[in-house]
C-alpha cells in the first residue's frame, strides 16, 4: 500500500499530552476539513493535559487534541516536500503553569478529499446519526488507483476525520528524526479503540 493513515501523536514517556484547541469557534470543523485559514485567531492554543503534570516535553507531533498538531519542523518538512492544499493553522502550546511553552505549532488541516475507500472490502459500518459517513470498518482498504498523483496529504470522502499521507513522505519525515509521528497501515485500522 502506497498510503498510511496519519494519526495524532504517540504516547511517549515525558512528552506532554494536550487538550483540544481553545480560542477557535466551531473547532469541530477542523475534523471535517473545513477551510479555516481565513480569520484564524491569533490566540488559538492547546493546553497541556493537567492529568499528566509531569509530562512537559514537546515532540514534533502531540497526542490528545484529536487533531494533527505538529511542530514547525514538521511544517517545514511538508513545505520542503511541496505538499499543497493543506492548511497549517498556528497554535500555541500552553504549559501547566499557564505560560506559552511554544508558539511554533500548527494544526494540519488537509483540504483535498478523495473518494478512494473500497466500501465493500473494508466492511464499513455507517454512522447511525449521519448515514452518509463511516464510523468503523473491519479493515480499511483504499483504492490506490483513484488517488490523484498530486495528493500527498488528504482526507477520505465519507470518513473526513481521517488523514492519509503518501508512504514515501511519511518515511522521509521519520528519516529526518521528527518525533512523535504516528502512521498506521490502513489495513490495521478499524476506527474502534
Amino acid at each position: 500500500m502506497s498510503f498510511l493513515l496519519w494519526r495524532p501523536g504517540r504516547n511517549l514517556d515525558g512528552i506532554c499530552k494536550i487538550l483540544d484547541v481553545e480560542g477557535v469557534e466551531d473547532a469541530f470543523e477542523l475534523a471535517q476539513g473545513v477551510s479555516r485559514a481565513a480569520g484564524w485567531p491569533k490566540d488559538a492554543r492547546c493546553r497541556m493535559d493537567p492529568r499528566k503534570p509531569k509530562d512537559i516535553a514537546l515532540a514534533d507531533s502531540l497526542l490528545g487534541a484529536k487533531r494533527l498538531v505538529v511542530s514547525g519542523r514538521v511544517k517545514k518538512a511538508l513545505e520542503d516536500a511541496e505538499v499543497s492544499n493543506v492548511e497549517l493553522l498556528s497554535i500555541a502550546i500552553i504549559n501547566h503553569k499557564g505560560h506559552t511553552a511554544s508558539a511554533d505549532y500548527f494544526i494540519v488541516n488537509p483540504q483535498d478529499v478523495c473518494d478512494c475507500i473500497d466500501v465493500a472490502q473494508s466492511g464499513v459500518t455507517w454512522n447511525a446519526l449521519d448515514p452518509d459517513s463511516i464510523c468503523a470498518c473491519d479493515s480499511l482498504v483504499l483504492r490506490q488507483d483513484v488517488v490523484p498523483a498530486s495528493y500527498k496529504v488528504f482526507r477520505l470522502h465519507k470518513w473526513r476525520n481521517l488523514v492519509v499521507i503518501r508512504r514515501e513522505l511519511a518515511d522521509s519525515m521519520l528519516a529526518q528524526g521528527l518525533s512523535g509521528l504516528s502512521f498506521v497501515e490502513p489495513s490495521k485500522y478499524t476506527g474502534l479503540g
